[in-house]
């Protein structure tokens, strides 16, 4: 069950990446907007994958890794609400985009890709990690996980390449939980939290 879960939101994530308008203008606005409120759920996801993860790290890794994937959270929420929700409003709002409504998008921009670097380190902390326990098995989800993560410093979500970004975390994160699982004895759950 851990490992559908942590893959789904990466899976919701590509899906929706697929209608991302490429321009945000008074054609794609309204969708822009309504699309990054329902990102504005799904986003967080990732973190909290990343999260229930790092459980089955030592804590000297388990608690930055954590705090990276908590800055992740926040700093790339910043950028949905402001880019993503604020900026479809004001181009709803103005009939298409207007030079008012390029300090958000560069604000949210800056704070978006501060975000994604918390996630990537979040994302190598957890790779290692289930190498050095997992050995060979944790080969192919760390290597998803790593490269979904690169791309994702910046991609967002937009197709191709943000698509296939979010389509690498989410197989790398279900087999790293994968491996985790089924690196352990059935008499031997995972206690940490």
């Amino acid at each position: 069950m851990r490992t559908l879960l942590v893959a789904a939101p990466g899976l919701v994530l590509a899906g929706i990446g697929l209608t991302h308008p490429h321009h945000l203008d008074a054609s794609t606005a309204q969708w822009w907007q309504n699309m990054h409120i329902i990102l504005a759920v799904v986003f967080p996801l990732l973190g909290a994958a990343q999260w229930v993860l790092l459980g089955d790290s030592p804590k000297y890794v388990r608690y930055p890794a954590r705090a990276a994937a908590f800055g992740y959270v926040v700093f790339y929420g910043a950028l949905d609400a402001l880019a993503g929700i604020g900026g479809g409003a004001m181009t709803l709002a103005n009939g298409g985009r207007s030079p008012a409504d390029e300090p958000l998008f560069r604000i949210g921009n800056q704070l978006g890709h501060v975000g994604a670097w918390c996630f990537f380190a979040a994302s190598l902390a957890i790779a290692v990690c289930a190498l050095l326990q997992n050995k060979v098995r944790a080969v192919p989800g760390a290597a998803f996980l790593v490269l979904g993560s690169f791309l994702f410093l910046d991609s967002h979500i937009y197709w191709p390449k943000g698509v296939l970004a979010c389509t690498c975390i989410a197989i790398g994160l279900a087999a790293t939980s994968y491996a985790s699982a089924s690196g352990r004895s059935p008499i031997e759950p995972s206690t940490r939290t």
